[in-house]
């Protein structure tokens, strides 16, 4: 019985081209581990504050868990599950806060709802029917706040559509930040594209300077994504 013929061996021009595809796809991985990262911090962070809140309620310390729950509205990751459990609680202290009658602590609920989804918006917002309806309280509970005599010469009415007239005006700087989050991810996953095309074709000179330029981009876009969407 005849041994088997041995494969012929890799040239090194081939060697040299798969090490390159390797090389570009680890690049790749290690971009998507890094996103992975960050999103795992959020969602960490995130459950971390809404189980303070939840231990600050069986407390009943009403203030804390309000707090608690603000900062865990803040970690925002679509998805994830502290963000909604967040905005109810949220929402259920201020509504309760308000039927008591305890007027700051609803105040500091509807504001948390209200930050909260301003900070996390992008391109779009979110959680637009809580900013809304935060707007709504907010504008009503001022309106309704007890004034000096004489000092009131407008209507409740008329002083509660001043108050969300206000709340409603956005004059914040936001869309260079949306602007440079397409960028950067135009940046990183065209990047990334072009650095596996490139690491496939003909192993030359030009071409090896070429994969690295693309790796560059990748890296400057995943850089600028995480700036970006923590700023917009």
């Amino acid at each position: 019985m005849s041994a088997a013929a041995p494969s012929p061996p890799i040239s090194p021009e081939r060697a040299r081209r798969i090490t390159r595809i390797a090389r570009a796809l680890a690049t790749v991985a290690a971009v998507g581990l890094l996103l992975g990262a960050v999103t795992a911090r959020v969602v960490w962070s995130g459950e971390s504050e809404i189980a303070e809140s939840t231990a600050a309620l069986r407390r009943g310390d009403a203030y804390e868990a309000t707090v608690r729950a603000r900062r865990a509205a803040g970690w925002y990751a679509p998805g994830a599950p502290h963000v909604r459990v967040a905005y109810e609680r949220l929402a259920s202290i201020a509504t309760t806060a308000e039927g008591l009658g305890d007027r700051d602590l609803a105040l500091l609920a509807w504001r948390g709802i209200r930050t909260a989804a301003l900070e996390t918006r992008w391109i779009l917002v979110p959680h637009k029917e809580d900013l809304d309806r935060a707007n709504v309280a907010i504008a009503r509970i001022e309106a309704a706040a007890p004034r000096p005599p004489g000092t009131r010469t407008e209507p409740p009415q008329r002083i509660e559509e001043k108050q969300l007239a206000a709340l409603l005006r956005d004059e914040a700087p936001r869309t260079p930040w949306v602007v440079l989050l397409l960028v950067a991810f135009v940046a990183w996953a065209g990047g990334a594209a072009w650095a596996v095309r490139v690491a496939s074709a003909a192993p030359t000179t030009r071409d090896l300077a070429r994969a690295r330029a693309s790796v560059l981009v990748a890296l400057v876009g995943v850089g600028l994504w995480v700036l970006a969407l923590w700023r917009a």
